[in-house]
């Protein structure tokens, strides 16, 4: 009924090794009151949300059926050594949890339907557990949450504040192009005229809660020239950077609110949707 226990908050790293990649492993490691991810060479924090729920899911796995009870089984949900994803979760110095997570498993729940009339999804993981050779079936997409892909734990955000404290943005573009935009009571200024009401609520909206989605390693990033100054109440400033590689067609963004983090894609929707133009405050 239970296949091992893990105190979440007495957790200290969960190493990952992937399927297929020989030594090669990532591994959360709690640093203090925070956490941080160890890939080859390279260190980045972590989400401390993303962490969280690892550590849920794995004070949580427990055991519906044995799907194999032997090794003979093993290759069928991919749970060998060489086709399972290897989790070890230590406490200190102790080793709660050694399994390889394998094969998912899709059917339809018939005994819960959508208003739609669809039957929901049910997703089905199967692990073995160490020194022992039964397969198990857990509930969930234990195999996606496990990744040797640092991006899935690390901090996403750009930017995030409440939009009611926001002051003044100062726009510094190459050229003539920079700008400012600051309240004044209720209204807020476009360099000192009145702005377009909807287009800037649309705008401090859209900045309120900015996240990244494909991160760029920091020595990519290009000599930066655009600059977003965010002020507000009771919050320190945050300077927003942006950069174009017109060589390599991409498009960076980086800030003071999550230095660790650079993003970079070949897509402008993020720069842009930071770095607008004047007209779109204009009325």
């Amino acid at each position: 009924s239970e296949l091992f226990t893990v105190d979440s908050a007495a957790v200290t790293s969960v190493t990952i090794y992937p399927k297929g990649k020989g030594g090669e492993f990532l591994k959360l490691n709690k640093a203090g009151k925070t956490w941080e991810i160890l890939s080859g060479k390279k260190r980045y924090p972590a989400d401390s949300n993303a962490v969280q729920n690892i550590l849920h899911a794995l004070a949580h796995i427990t055991p519906e059926r044995v799907a194999g009870t032997d090794k003979a089984s093993w290759k069928t949900y991919e749970i060998t050594d060489s086709l399972g994803t290897r989790v070890v979760v230590e406490q200190g110095t102790e080793k709660s949890a050694d399994f390889r997570v394998g094969k998912l498993s899709f059917s339809q729940d018939r005994s819960m339907q959508n208003y739609g009339g669809n039957r929901n999804m049910s997703v089905k993981s199967h692990i073995r557990v160490a020194d022992d050779d039964r397969v198990y079936v857990v509930d969930g997409f234990l195999s996606m949450m496990f990744s040797d892909n640092p991006a899935q734990y690390r901090n996403r955000s750009l930017f995030r504040t409440d939009k009611s404290r926001l002051t003044k943005l100062t726009f510094t573009y190459p050229g003539d192009s920079s700008f400012t935009l600051n309240r004044n009571g209720s209204k807020w200024l476009v360099n000192n005229l009145p702005a377009d009401s909807a287009g800037t609520e649309k705008y401090l909206n859209a900045i309120a809660s900015v996240m990244g989605n494909e991160f760029a390693e920091d020595a990519a990033f290009p000599r930066f020239g655009y600059t977003l100054k965010i002020e507000g109440n009771n919050m320190s400033p945050v300077e927003v950077y942006g950069a174009i590689d017109q060589s390599l067609k991409k498009y960076y963004v980086k800030s003071t609110s999550n230095a660790a983090a650079v993003f970079g894609s070949s897509t402008p929707d993020l720069f842009n949707q930071v770095f607008p133009g004047m007209k779109k405050f204009k009325p």
